[in-house]
């Protein structure tokens, strides 16, 4: 399970995208409507198979070749200092 780090901030933009601002060092990363999705599940509740769960109830793609994209962003989020394991 993977929980937000508490002093990045979530600005939802128009386009149903999100940008990722890390405050303490201004980092700014936006991230697609999937990545948005993935990034409101990382609340310390779900799993990483929940969240694959629910990105391939969105999009009509093979559930491996998800679990490796949701796996990877999660690995990003995770070196950019935006999530944390729990």
């Amino acid at each position: 399970m993977f929980i937000r780090r508490p002093e990045v901030d979530s600005n939802p933009l128009p386009d149903q995208t999100v940008l990722l601002f890390q405050k303490d060092t201004s980092l700014a990363v936006p991230v697609n409507q999937s990545g948005a999705a993935i990034w409101e599940m990382c609340d310390g509740a779900h799993t990483i198979d929940q969240i694959v769960d629910r990105v391939a109830d969105t999009y009509d793609q093979e559930r491996s070749r998800i679990e490796q994209d949701v796996r990877t962003f999660l690995d990003e989020l995770m070196q950019l200092g935006f999530v944390d394991r729990c």
